[in-house]
């Protein structure tokens, strides 16, 4: 199992990001790849220090790309140009550093919490790109999540990302997906517990209705919190792999 912990000067940002990506040992010269998304106050580290990474990558023969995400939402502003950059500059340049394939086919996303939104948001956005989609406790409504008095995300840093009402309505996972009509395959779950539970009950009504067949809804035990997502990573990767 190989682990880089990568450091390299983006033109879209303008500085350094760091990215820490394990590959399997098994010789291949394209591995399948999931772009696994942090949440909020993460960083590329957070998912190897609270799942074993490298024991499911091996299990399920996956290179794992674990980007830091700046608490961006995974979203273009004038903070910083983040879906930009994650889409037309990170995507290519690991693809071709590194023996990961860049077939839409071989290429998943995933992630939690603000990391399950911008998973959603790069899938549906790139069906060119990204063939599967899973979300685990996703902010499903970024207005809901923006008031909601149980949100870590102080209303000022929220405002500084989404800076008009009309940018918080184009960004909303719903109409992003009516905008385009995406067909991928997407895995959605969030705890019986969590306090974004009634938003993702509606998303979860919304995309079974768009997605039919191709989406499935994953009902589990837990809150929001690492408890949760590392109970049930292990057969989110195994529906990607599959």
């Amino acid at each position: 199992m190989t682990l880089l912990n990568t450091s390299f000067r983006t033109n879209f940002l303008h500085t350094y990001f760091k990215t820490t990506i394990v590959i399997p040992d098994s010789g291949k010269e394209n591995y399948k790849a999931v772009w696994l998304l942090h949440g909020y106050t993460a960083d590329d580290t957070t998912w190897m220090r609270n799942v074993n990474i490298e024991q499911l990558a091996a299990k399920y023969d996956l290179a794992v790309i674990m980007p830091e995400g700046r608490n961006a939402f995974y979203t273009d502003s004038n903070f910083i140009p983040y879906y930009s950059f994650f889409v037309k500059e990170l995507m290519p340049k690991i693809q071709g550093m590194l023996p990961i394939s860049d077939k839409a086919e071989d290429n998943y996303i995933a992630g939690v919490s603000m990391g399950g939104y911008g998973a959603l948001k790069i899938g549906f956005l790139n069906p060119d790109k990204i063939s599967k989609i899973a979300a685990m406790s996703p902010v499903a409504d970024i207005e809901h999540f923006r008031n909601n008095e149980k949100s870590p995300m102080p209303i000022n840093t929220f405002d500084t990302i989404f800076d008009s009402d009309k940018k918080v309505e184009e960004n909303q996972i719903t109409n992003i997906f009516n905008q385009f009509h995406p067909d991928q395959k997407v895995l959605h779950l969030c705890g019986d517990a969590d306090f974004m539970r009634d938003d993702n009950l509606a998303l979860k009504e919304f995309l079974e209705n768009e997605l039919k067949g191709n989406y499935k809804w994953m009902p589990v035990k837990g809150d929001h919190s690492w408890t949760t997502w590392s109970a049930n990573i292990d057969q989110v990767l195994a529906w990607l792999s599959k």
